[in-house]
Order: structure tokens, then C-alpha cells, then sequence
């Protein structure tokens, strides 16, 4: 990376470790995003994959006018009023809204309230359009005890604008038919109204976490984040960062390290570098849990002297906010006489210990890796 990208990243880092008592997030989004479960599946979602208008319903469009959506450094900016939905297909079994709820539907929002549309029937049989909405903007998940908004009449005792608890509201729509199949979700998403602006920053529906930053993009290995393993070490000691071993490697033959890493980063490219002195590793991406594989080459291995090292994962792109620290041990190939072969300049160790400031009791310490830095995708309500 140019020069100026390191000197942002360690900016990003100073400033994220100077404000909110040593919350370990660069530019984090708002406190009140809630914790993602584990999805299956990720979609990045920026305002260039949202339609402006619902000609076509299905999938990301505008149910609005007058309003706009553009991307924020951390998630969807909507300036209302603007209606961002995540359109089902009719014929499709989109399932139940009562076992979703069970199963857990969250968001991350600033300002924004979460809605689902749906049709059902009227006692003769005729489909009637509603939208469900938490009464408040503050609420990040849905629960049937909260208090919810019908934007249409369910029945005469429920006329639109009715707040009552997301169960009566339900049961009311529910008992509007004796169908069986009488509720037809139609979809989800964010709603802002006229004159408001608020921001989304991720959506949790089922087993799809939806964020609202455009996909990452592969960029070429940059430089490394620290100089050296000294201002790494100081960056470690001085924030109390735990790094956890992560095994041994044999130079002369390729090795794999798996960082076990954190949802919010899935499918996002790290620049790996291993220290005393960096040596470049790679660029890996993360896998849908965020998760990544590091091959660690025969030629990465012989630059490093045998003894403990330090291997830092440095995330690309989306404000650069996200560090791995995994220590691992080289160990010295054996010669065909019994002696062993070393190579590769003489290294300090830079194994580290200490306590890792949790982030809400969110980020995830697992076998052979720890999560230092993390950048919470954001979403909608």
C-alpha cells in the first residue's frame, strides 16, 4: 500500500484506542447494532445494487419517493423519505413470520425503523396489504411482547396506524381468515420518513446477514501496517491485546494457519505479514464466518529464523479497521544428517500476553486466534 495508506490505518487504530476506553474499532458503527449470529450466507449491499424504484419487486429496490440513499463510510446513508425493501418473490415459500421471529430477525440502524410488508385475507377471501413496523426507531430486533405499527386497517377494531404488541397484531391478521396459508410475507427492510435522515447498517433475517457497504474487492498486498516488531509490540503491550499461539510450521514445506475470525468480516481480503521484520505472506479472504485460511509458503517460512513470530492480518478496504494477531513457531528443517538447516535472518520473538478489551462481550476469542480490531458492517431497522 502507498504510504499514506498505512499512515491512515495507524491513525484509524491511535484514534479507535483513544476514544471509548480502549474499544477496539476503528470508526466503529453505534453501540446499539446488535452481535451478529452465524448467517450462511453474506451480501453486501451499496446503493449501487438497490434499484431507485419497485418496477421490478423483487429483490433490493426504493418503495419510495423524494428520498435518497447513498453510501456512508460505514453503512447506508437514507435521507427520507425513503423506503429501502428487500423484495420476495409471491411464489415463493418465503416462510413463517412466527418461526423467523423465533429463529431471530436483528438490524443496525441509526434512525431508521425496521418494516415487513405482507399481504392476508379478509374474511371473504380478499388480499389485504399491511406493513409492520416497531413503534420506535431505538428497537433492534424483533419480539412478539414489543410494540409494533400496522401502517393498514387489519380489522375495524385494528385501523391503520394501530400501536399494540407485534402478538395482537399478529393474531389479528392471522384470525382475518380461516386459510390456512392467509399470510404472505412480501418482504423486509428500512424506512426513513420525509425530512428525516437516518443510517442502515446491517440486517440479520434468518440465516442471510445483509450489510450495507459495497462488496469488498480484492486489492494488491499493501505495506505492512507496523514498521517493525517493535512499534508492534508497543501497539500490543500498551492495549493489553492477548495473541494466541498458533502452532508450528517446518521451513521447507508449506504450512496453514486458520484464524478463526468474527461474521462482520466475512468475505472480506486481508493483507497477511509476518514479523519480527515483516515479511509478506499473502492476501486471503475471509470466509462467510469471517474466517481465514493463511498458506504459509515454503519461501515466507525460509525468510523467517526459526523461534516464535508474529502473524498480523490486516484488513483491506471499508475503513481498513480490522487486525488479526496469531503467534506461530518455525521450526528448522532436519538435514539428512540428523542436524538441522537454518535459515532466514536472525528474528526476535514477538510473543505477546495480556488481556483483550472486549467489545460488548461480541468478539470472538477462538483456538490459535484472536480478534484485536473489528469493524461492525452496519445495518437498517
Amino acid at each position: 500500500m502507498p504510504p499514506e495508506r498505512r499512515t491512515t490505518r495507524l491513525a484509524a487504530l491511535t484514534t479507535a484506542l483513544a476514544v471509548g476506553g480502549g474499544l477496539a474499532l476503528a470508526g466503529a458503527a453505534p453501540a446499539q447494532a446488535a452481535a451478529f449470529d452465524d448467517p450462511t450466507e453474506i451480501a453486501y449491499v451499496g446503493a449501487d445494487d438497490i434499484r431507485a424504484d419497485e418496477s421490478t419487486y423483487v429483490g433490493w429496490h426504493n418503495g419510495a419517493t423524494g428520498g435518497s440513499f447513498v453510501d456512508g463510510d460505514y453503512g447506508l446513508e437514507l435521507t427520507g423519505k425513503v423506503q429501502i425493501l428487500n423484495g420476495f418473490d409471491e411464489a415463493a415459500d418465503n416462510g413463517d413470520l412466527r418461526e423467523l421471529i423465533s429463529t431471530g430477525i436483528t438490524w443496525g440502524s441509526d434512525n431508521a425503523y425496521f418494516q415487513i410488508p405482507l399481504f392476508f385475507d379478509t374474511a371473504a377471501g380478499e388480499p389485504q396489504f399491511t406493513t409492520l413496523r416497531p413503534a420506535t426507531t431505538a428497537a433492534q430486533s424483533v419480539a412478539l411482547g414489543d410494540q409494533w405499527t400496522t401502517s393498514r386497517s387489519v380489522s375495524d377494531t385494528i385501523p391503520a396506524n394501530t400501536t399494540d404488541t407485534l402478538e395482537s397484531l399478529l393474531t389479528a391478521i392471522e384470525g382475518s381468515s380461516e386459510a390456512a396459508d392467509d399470510v404472505d410475507l412480501l418482504g423486509y427492510g428500512l424506512f426513513v420518513d420525509a425530512g428525516e435522515t437516518g443510517t442502515a447498517y446491517y440486517v440479520q433475517w434468518d440465516s442471510l446477514s445483509t450489510q450495507f457497504v459495497p462488496a469488498p474487492v480484492e486489492e494488491p498486498l499493501g505495506e505492512a501496517p507496523f514498521v517493525d516488531s517493535e512499534q508492534l509490540a508497543e501497539v500490543i503491550a500498551d492495549n493489553n491485546f492477548t495473541v494466541v499461539e498458533g502452532g508450528s510450521f517446518t521451513q521447507g514445506a508449506a504450512g496453514h494457519l486458520v484464524v478463526d475470525g468474527d461474521v462482520s468480516f466475512g468475505l472480506r481480503f486481508f493483507d497477511a505479514f509476518a514479523y519480527s521484520t515483516p515479511v509478506p505472506v499473502g492476501v486471503f479472504k475471509a470466509d462467510s464466518f469471517g474466517d481465514v485460511t493463511v498458506t504459509l509458503s515454503p519461501e515466507a517460512l525460509a525468510a523467517l529464523a526459526p523461534g516464535q513470530h508474529t502473524l498480523v492480518l490486516a484488513s483491506q478496504g471499508q475503513n481498513e479497521g480490522g487486525l488479526y494477531f496469531v503467534t506461530f513457531t518455525v521450526v528448522a528443517a532436519a538435514t539428512p544428517g540428523g542436524s538441522s538447516t537454518v535459515t532466514g535472518a536472525a528474528l526476535a520473538e514477538t510473543g505477546f500476553d495480556g488481556t483483550l478489551p472486549l467489545l460488548g462481550g461480541a468478539l470472538l476469542l477462538a483456538a490459535g486466534a484472536v480478534l484485536v480490531l473489528r469493524r461492525r458492517a452496519g445495518a437498517s431497522a
